[in-house]
């Protein structure tokens, strides 16, 4: 293909002028060209329908052209840790997955004061002391029957820190637990019964019902587990700022039998959150497991999974000759990667409804690719009929104009930080091998 080069003192016409304008517009602009009849704009032989032709040069011809025999690099990697405080759900379970082995979640929350706790006798007596949990959607085995497990928190959390997936738990919560109860995934609400223990360490000390502070020193919250009672297993998401979600405590007084009272502890967007996630991929069937991950090794499929799992890693490095063919404006970048149809549990392990592209900063952090920044219309990254399609227009056209210098994109499950879907990915020599097209304008 013919390289353009840029006259930096050529002074550019009108037409050529068009290049430098936001892809939008450049798109705009050539789509009114068509309707209009202005301008054939292909790159046929026929030049003497280009109205105008005669008032620019034969090097300044403005066409649009389409390329797709881009080369791609397909990796898999995977994360150390996520950034998971206060996040939107929490999320709970274990499962093995035959791809991608065993995955396990837990969460921690604080527990605080609706408002001032004072009984108008002392001791009352307890009826129970229950957590309410509303589920939010399950992941995984939804057959599997499921224990969720309390312990109390050992160490303080704050709402305004950072806490990561992999947060250690050493000496982080009490061993004995506190309550129990099982569940499946057509549940919508759990109830936890607390053990009268506990409950009775609330109320003991009446002065911290009192002070959110003094509460919260005494009590630093609740840590929660869950493990496979049947099947394979799944994970649950909870919605703690839910108000369907709290701490009741159910008493009543020695005087009278027949009178009984409640107090809500609250779990709010106001408590501290953290979800903590674990990966053990080589529980995974060998015939189906990850062969290639962190190695640099192109495999014929890829992976990306949430929590803090996998990713897919592309690279593309042509792109960097087309630097020298500047300018040109890219009217459409598309990112074509097709699902895997070697995966036989994608049925029972559904794929994320939507996947995510992001770039790493100069600190080597994640970032969101800006082309999503702009909306999932214009972005893309759905899944249709076993296709997800991307726009990255602006990604390519800020590394051919040097605002990027690596030319590397990764694709994560949308809402990675607690939705837990994964894909098995085309990868680089398999029939539907990942694709880059490409619409632009010289």
């Amino acid at each position: 293909m013919m390289n353009l080069y840029l006259n930096t003192n050529m002074k550019l016409p009108i037409i050529n002028r068009l290049i430098i304008l936001p892809v939008s517009y450049i798109t705009l602009s050539v789509s009114v060209l068509f309707l209009g009849g202005l301008f054939l704009l292909t790159s046929c032989d026929d030049e003497g329908t280009l109205i105008g032709e005669n008032l620019q040069p034969q090097s300044d011809k403005f066409s649009v052209n389409y390329y797709d025999k881009f080369v791609v690099e397909v990796y898999t990697g995977s994360l150390d840790s996520l950034r998971t405080d206060e996040m939107a759900l929490a999320v709970a379970g274990e499962f093995i997955d035959p791809v991608f082995g065993t995955t396990n979640a837990d969460f921690i929350s604080q527990v605080r004061l609706s408002g001032e706790l004072i009984f108008s006798e002392y001791p009352p007596v307890i009826d129970s002391l229950i957590v309410f949990l509303e589920v939010a959607g399950s992941y995984g085995d939804t057959n599997s029957i499921m224990e969720i497990n309390v312990h109390e928190l050992k160490k303080d959390i704050y709402p305004d820190s950072a806490y990561y997936s992999n947060l250690n738990q050493e000496g982080l919560y009490y061993e004995n637990v506190v309550g129990s109860a099982n569940y499946n995934a057509s549940d919508t609400l759990i109830k936890i019964y607390m053990n009268d223990a506990f409950a009775e360490k609330i109320i003991a000390d009446t002065s911290i019902l009192i002070s959110q502070d003094d509460f919260l020193q005494k009590f630093k919250g609740l840590y929660f587990t869950s493990d496979i009672q049947a099947g394979n297993g799944s994970l649950t998401n909870f919605n703690l700022p839910s108000l369907s979600t709290e701490m009741v405590l159910f008493f009543h007084y020695p005087s009278s039998d027949t009178l009984f009272y409640f107090y809500n502890f609250s779990i709010s967007q106001s408590s501290a959150r953290i979800n903590m996630y674990s990966h053990d991929f080589s529980t995974a069937d060998p015939i189906y497991s990850i062969t290639h991950l962190n190695d640099n090794i192109e495999d014929s499929v890829s992976y990306t999974q949430g929590l803090a799992g996998v990713y897919t890693e592309l690279k593309f490095p042509e792109l960097e000759n087309w630097r020298d063919s500047l300018p040109i404006a890219i009217n459409k970048a598309e990112l074509i990667v097709n699902l895997s149809t070697d995966d036989p549990y994608s049925s029972e392990y559904t794929p994320p409804e939507y996947l995510d592209i992001k770039i790493r900063d100069e600190n080597g952090n994640f970032e969101t690719v800006y082309d999503l920044v702009l909306g999932r219309y214009y972005f893309g990254g759905d899944l249709k009929e076993g296709v997800y399609t991307f726009n990255i227009s602006d990604f390519v056209h800020k590394y051919l104009t040097g605002y990027y210098d690596d030319p590397t994109v990764y694709i994560f499950v949308n809402t990675y930080y607690y939705r837990a879907n994964r894909a098995v990915l085309s990868g680089y020599n398999h029939s539907g091998k990942v694709k880059l097209k490409m619409t632009y304008t010289k």
